[in-house]
Formats: C-alpha cells, structure tokens, sequence
C-alpha cells in the first residue's frame, strides 16, 4: 500500500508496544522516517534496530512522557536525528482506571499532559512542514461510559476535545490535527 508517507518525518510515543508500536512500523513499512520513545531502554534499542531494517531512519528515546522537560528534549533530539518532524502521534496512556486520586493524578500527567506537551514541543517543527499533521489516540473510552468510566474514560474524552479545538486553531496553518478512537486492542505481553 502508498499512503504518501515516503520520506516524512514522524515521532511516535510509545512506540515499543501494541498500538504505538503498531503505528511506528506501518509509518517506516510506508517509508517514513521514525522517532518513538518509551520508558524502557532495551525495548526502544530493539524496537528501533527492528525498524530500521525497513530502509528509514529511526532513532530512539528512553522517555517518560509524564517528565515534561524530558519529553522535549526527546523532540528536539528527534527532529534533530531526523531532520525535522512532519507527524507527531501521542499514543501513550497511563491506563488509569482506579478512582483514586493516584489514578488521576497519573492520568493527567500521561495521557493529557503527555499528549500537550508532545504537542507543543513539536509544532515550530510541524508550522515548518508541508505535511504537518497530529494524530492523537484516544479509546472509545473517551465517547462511552465503560468499565474505565473514571480518569481513563474522562482524560480521553478530554483528549478529544483538545484535538478538535487544535483541528479549528491550526487550519489556517494547514496543520491538520485528528483523534482516533479504538476500542479494546489485545496485543501480546
């Protein structure tokens, strides 16, 4: 398949696993160039390594994206390894389902915080690029009351809502910005 990614740049977090990892190989499968983060450093060297044989660049970041000074240094490395940044894609979450005030306190931090601060460090690359575009993962979770009713469901709902408002905001910098929404995805470990 030619979905015109050929030679794009594009940071994904999270990408040593299931839907981020998922994403991170199609892009370099369609010939993009890839910077993923994760939290552990042997799965980011792997991942990586595994990627690259696909014939693109991809560079790899040990990343917390919780760590908001850390998350744009491992932007800046990216667009620097890459020579820019075309696609960003928040993917990470920090599965928070408990009502406790831990949950969303972890919740924020990762999956709203996560996704704002990922956004932020890369749009002076992105108002560079021709092909600017933010793609962020949220669950159905975030359009229906289910068993993650709590911070997960209501951070993900947000998430929704601040891409959207970031669909109106960078129109006119033709900067596009879209929300995906799965459901359950099951994926080995």
């Amino acid at each position: 398949m030619d979905l015109g990614l050929k030679g794009l740049k594009a940071v994904v977090t999270g990408g040593t696993k299931g839907i981020g990892r998922a994403i991170a190989r199609t892009l370099a499968a369609e010939g993009a160039h890839v910077a993923l983060c994760a939290r552990n450093a042997d799965e980011v060297a792997m991942t990586a390594l595994e990627f690259s044989a696909l014939g693109v660049k991809v560079f790899g970041g040990v990343t917390d994206v919780a760590d908001g000074p850390g998350l744009a240094a491992f932007v800046s490395a990216a667009a620097e390894a890459l020579g820019g940044i075309d696609i960003v894609v928040a993917n990470v979450s920090a599965l928070a389902v408990a009502g406790d005030e831990a949950a969303w306190q972890s919740g924020f931090a990762v999956d709203l915080m996560g996704t704002v601060r990922l956004v932020n460090a890369a749009m002076p690359h992105l108002e560079r690029s021709a092909h600017g575009a933010i793609v962020t993962i949220s669950s159905v979770s975030g359009r229906e009351i289910d068993f993650a009713a709590g911070p997960y469901g209501a951070f993900k709902a947000a998430i929704i809502h601040y891409t959207h408002g970031l669909a109106c905001q960078l129109a006119g910098k033709r900067i596009r910005a879209n929300s995906v929404s799965p459901g359950n995805t099951y994926f080995p470990g």
